[in-house]
């Protein structure tokens, strides 16, 4: 996630709430005035508020973190009606309104459920998963384990990429998906690995953008490339394509020569061979990031 446009995002929290001033948000939420102006002049992208606002407000976390403008309608209604409706909303989430801090229901507590919810979210099966998918080391994914600290902002991340709930990701109430995820579609992920294909975990896309074009695919990390291959296929065409090659798995141009030869392109080397001489896995069709 992010960590600045702090100031876009209080205003677009204080447009979904109906305050007027940062300082009715303070009072709202029971913080102190040195809370907001430390965050508001860092620039502090305020991932907690953005759950707590979403939750009591229903403004779609893509609007409050982003600014898209997809649900301005949903946005003012809620605005209109959250500002009655956010103390009934508070005794629900048992955040004391008497406490002077930016506690969100001991949103510094909470963290080892929380994760554990996001990595079953995910579909991963081991935390450093969690931690290889979002780009955090070991070390910060544990210290935030142990120290049992609301990871607000992964939370706000597995929300908008696999479409899991966030009151069940926030809370573990309800269900993890509130809506069937026709939007989207997981497919197995792998590493090369000293030449084996390793499988890591899964990967979550837009099903947009695997529409039409994609029978078996997988997501396959080389190096510092990510691809989508298509496994299943009639026939070898010029292109990129993962390879098995004496054993050993790689990603490799390939380019067809008359008669049943193949020309072998790689980082470092090319040869000719016989068609039959190396084992076609699957084209590489497209490149992600």
């Amino acid at each position: 996630m992010q960590n600045r446009g702090g100031q876009s995002v209080i205003a677009r929290i204080l447009k979904a709430y109906g305050f007027s001033s940062r300082q009715a948000f303070c009072n709202h939420l029971g913080i102190s005035q040195s809370t907001m102006a430390n965050r508001y002049a860092r620039d502090t992208f305020p991932a907690d508020w953005v759950v707590i606002c979403s939750m009591e407000t229903g403004v779609p976390v893509e609007w409050l973190a982003f600014g898209t403008d997809t649900e301005k309608g949903r946005i003012t209604n809620n605005a209109e009606k959250s500002h009655n409706n956010c103390d009934s909303k508070h005794q629900h989430l048992n955040r004391e309104q008497d406490i002077q801090n930016e506690n969100f229901f001991t949103i510094n507590q909470g963290g080892k459920a929380a994760i554990e919810r996001i990595v079953l979210a995910y579909g991963f099966k081991t935390r450093q998963a969690l931690a290889d998918h979002i780009g955090v080391s070991k070390s910060t994914l544990a210290n935030r384990y142990m120290r049992d600290t609301f990871p607000a902002d992964w939370i706000i991340q597995c929300s908008l990429e696999t479409g899991a709930s966030l009151t069940w990701l926030t809370t573990g109430n309800g269900a993890m998906f509130e809506k069937p995820r026709i939007n989207t579609i997981t497919i197995p992920y792998h590493k090369i690995i000293d030449g084996s294909l390793a499988q890591e975990t899964v990967l979550t896309f837009d099903s947009k953008l695997l529409e039409g074009t994609f029978l078996q695919p997988l997501a396959v990390f080389n190096d510092e490339e990510k691809y989508i291959v298509e496994s299943k296929f009639n026939e070898v065409t010029d292109g990129k394509w993962l390879v098995n090659i004496e054993g050993k798995i790689s990603i490799k141009d390939l380019t067809r020569i008359p008669v049943g030869m193949v020309k072998v392109v790689g980082t470092n080397a090319s040869f000719e061979c016989l068609l039959t001489d190396i084992i076609v896995l699957a084209k590489c069709k497209r490149v992600f990031t």
